[in-house]
């Protein structure tokens, strides 16, 4: 028995339109507790560094400061050529690009050594433009 692929992708989209709709009801119910819950934690950190705390436990609960370091590339080149001139490749983290593993694969037929290469598939669906609808 066939599916009625006509009322199958009109579901899909007025689902999908639904998900977002309450997503965004959602973003927008979240920023005054998020923005609450950012003051409240600038406050309590000001208090543990202003009194040189690790952490401070009350009964209500334990704070402590956790730090998550980024390192942004400004030019890329020059830092590659820094890592090369001064030999410091644990610089580097070491992954493959997908996109350059996948150029590979179509111009040499085959993987490069030690790595695979995943593709995860997934139907989109766009709705229909005003074009089509007159």
């Amino acid at each position: 028995m066939a599916e009625d692929m006509e009322k199958r992708v009109g579901q899909y989209v007025a689902i999908r339109d639904t998900i977002r709709d309450m997503e965004t009801r959602h973003e927008q119910e979240l920023e005054k507790p998020k923005a609450l819950l950012q003051k409240l934690g600038g406050i309590i950190h000001k208090f543990m560094d202003d009194n040189n705390l690790k952490n401070l436990r009350t009964e209500t609960g334990t704070c402590y400061v956790s730090t998550r370091w980024t390192a942004p590339v400004q030019d890329a080149d020059a830092f590659m050529k820094f890592v090369i001139d001064s030999k410091n490749f644990d610089l580097l983290e070491r992954r493959a690009s997908p996109t350059a593993v996948k150029a590979y694969v179509e111009e040499h037929n085959h993987l490069p050594t030690v790595v695979s290469l995943n593709a995860l598939a997934s139907v989109g669906v766009r709705r229909p433009d005003s074009k089509a609808k007159s």
